[in-house]
């Protein structure tokens, strides 16, 4: 009996524990436009009734707070491009933010980082920045799902808040993505 109590005991720290540090995270997911679309003249994904989806993952502790992020793709000087939009609330006055975006594919496959630095001066409010990378022809028909998060601020006051990892992994396989954050940002 004690044995038994002791376990449940043990086994209910470990669960909570876990849950408390995914669940300190405010997870939104929502529709970032359909996975059948046409660029360029082109049907891409042509049949396909799946919808494209943006999660954003705010750390409570971050002075930048994502509200939210659209991800579209365009044809440019012969190239494709991924084009990222994100809107956020700065709390505190900063200096410079890194805003990261991992792109993963149909079968929630990790497929790369997307990096946007922004050293410039933000004020406190609302406010967006957007950025382009390159894609290739079979990412552009693969991608499905990008999970955004503000890795990094630069303070005005000159201190840094700096994004931890760990919860970041123990939430995405409760959204059914592989669980892989990845070191290949691309800038």
């Amino acid at each position: 009996m004690f044995f038994t109590k002791l376990v449940t005991l043990i086994l209910g720290i470990s669960l909570t524990g876990s849950f408390t540090l995914a669940a300190g995270y405010d997870i939104v997911r929502m529709s970032d436009g359909p996975f059948s679309f046409t660029i360029s003249g082109i049907v891409v994904n042509e049949g396909s009734s799946l919808t494209r989806e943006s999660i954003l993952f705010n750390d409570p502790t971050c002075p930048i707070q994502l509200t939210k992020h659209s991800h579209s793709i365009k044809y440019k000087d012969r190239s494709f491009r991924f084009v990222g939009n994100t809107e956020f609330q700065v709390a505190k006055n900063a200096k410079a933010i890194q805003i990261r975006t991992i792109l993963y594919d149909v079968f929630g496959q990790h497929m790369q980082n997307l990096t946007n630095s922004e050293p410039r001066d933000f004020a406190t409010g609302l406010t967006t920045v957007s950025g382009e990378w390159l894609a290739s022809e079979n990412d552009i028909g693969e991608l499905l799902t990008t999970v955004t998060y503000v890795a990094r601020v630069r303070l005005a006051d000159g201190t840094q808040w700096v994004f931890n990892t760990d919860n970041l992994q123990l939430a995405l396989p409760t959204l059914n993505l592989e669980n892989k954050i990845g070191d290949d940002e691309q800038e």
